[in-house]
């Protein structure tokens, strides 16, 4: 799905960002990322106030299962999972869009990004993107806890 001019500019993009009560036109990297759990039934434990901001998906230490770091990477919990939350750039969020990764041994990484490009010469939209394993910053893990929590 793309956007129409490339200014966040799609009657989609107007439906999710208005879904979470963001402007019409935001940017909806995050935005795209919540509103995937939101209509499948997850409600993540981010801040209403915060669901646009990717800062709010790894401010949680606690959540934070895999961070590259100055002298290699570094596992901190379970090997991620599908849908997990990867930060590549300090303001951009996408999703991994595969069942497992391992950042230890997999070098390439499938993952669902909105307020992303499909490559040279794309429009911006929502994509699944294979993407080199060393871009990736941060792995917060918040569906498996959540659903944890989930009585069955």
């Amino acid at each position: 799905m793309t956007e129409l001019t490339n200014r966040n500019d799609a009657h989609w993009i107007t439906a999710i960002n208005l879904f979470n009560n963001l402007p019409r036109n935001a940017q909806y990297c995050a935005s795209g990322y919540i509103y995937c759990h939101l209509v499948n039934g997850a409600r993540l434990p981010i801040h209403p106030v915060a669901i646009g901001r990717v800062a709010a998906y790894f401010r949680d230490p606690a959540k934070i299962i895999y961070r590259k770091n100055q002298r290699g990477n570094q596992r901190l919990g379970p090997r991620p999972q599908l849908m997990d939350a990867v930060s590549l750039y300090e303001s951009h969020i996408e999703g991994l869009a595969q069942p497992h990764f391992d950042p230890d041994s997999d070098d390439r990484v499938k993952l669902l990004g909105f307020n992303t490009t499909g490559g040279k010469g794309t429009k911006g939209g929502c994509y699944i993107n294979v993407r080199r394993a060393s871009e990736i910053k941060l792995i917060a893990n918040w569906l498996t806890p959540y659903l944890a929590t989930v009585k069955r």
